[in-house]
């Protein structure tokens, strides 16, 4: 595998090979973590559906993600380090840059442990693995909600840990309430997951990239739970903790984004451009 960028791999110095499975790690392999990863290659070898769940069988659990690569074109990509013509990388090279960068700041997120690839007899990657550390105690903010009926509180810790992640130049164009991970026993303190559409650039469009941010957290179910006029006040007041918001630039964008699609490469565009495509 070509990295897109080698000083990734710098950081994870040990190496495990299963039958064609190579898997990285930021730390020695023990006996018991080796059996378990193991026992996944083994088990996803005949496997063909994307799947996220605990790595069992250890006494520091890991979270382990892994996805076959579905065509060729991705597994061209994946295999020589190239990038889609936007410029970005799959999901795979984009999720293990994006949270080691993360890591690397001291941002509120789950660690990365390792990544590893499945190859194919032609030699091209044919499956991609991710593990983190498990984030024992913590629960995603749906299921944290079921326990605890506090709508008010999941959404003020969602803001507290987002304005964390700008605070560390990191912008989750995915941020919603199961990428929030609440620690059940201090619900005030959060991290964040699934950093694949994610950016750790500066912007020029930060009230752009706000305004989506907050309006799609309402749109992915939130707006289930929260009358629409009480979440609006909530968002006004956790805009005073930023800087040169122009209101007129975020009320537009805001609208769009709490009730209308805005796909993942329409939200890069809110990145760069400042400006939504909905549909």
């Amino acid at each position: 595998m070509i990295f897109p960028d080698n000083g990734v791999l710098q950081n994870f110095p040990s190496t495990l090979m299963h039958r064609n499975t190579t898997i990285f790690t930021i730390d020695g392999i023990d006996g018991t973590a080796q059996q378990a990863i193991q026992d996944l290659i083994d088990a996803r070898h005949q496997v063909q559906d994307r799947v996220s769940a605990p790595l069992k069988g250890m006494e520091s659990e890991l979270f382990a993600k892994f996805q076959p690569l579905d065509s060729l074109r991705p597994k061209l990509r994946v295999t020589f380090g190239r990038a889609k013509r936007d410029g970005t990388y799959d999901w795979p090279i984009e999720e293990v840059i994006n949270t080691l960068g993360a890591q690397q700041r001291n941002a509120p997120v789950a660690p990365l442990h390792g990544f590893g690839y499945r190859k194919s007899a032609l030699g091209l990657i044919q499956e991609f693995f991710i593990f983190t550390k498990m984030l024992d105690g913590y629960l995603n903010g749906l299921e944290w909600l079921k326990q605890e009926q506090d709508i008010q509180n999941l959404i003020a810790v969602s803001f507290k840990l987002l304005h964390s992640l700008h605070s560390k130049g990191i912008a989750h164009m995915d941020f919603w309430a199961n990428n929030v991970m609440i620690n059940a026993q201090q619900p005030t303190q959060a991290k964040a997951i699934d950093l694949e559409n994610c950016f750790l650039t500066p912007t020029d469009y930060l009230t752009e990239v706000l305004a989506f941010q907050f309006g799609f957290y309402y749109r992915r179910e939130i707006f289930r739970f929260v009358i629409e006029q009480d979440y609006d006040r909530m968002v006004q007041e956790a805009l005073g903790q930023y800087d040169g918001i122009d209101s007129g630039r975020f009320d537009e964008i805001y609208a769009s984004s709490k009730h209308e699609n805005i796909s993942r490469r329409a939200r890069r565009e809110i990145f760069h451009k400042g400006t939504v495509i909905t549909g």
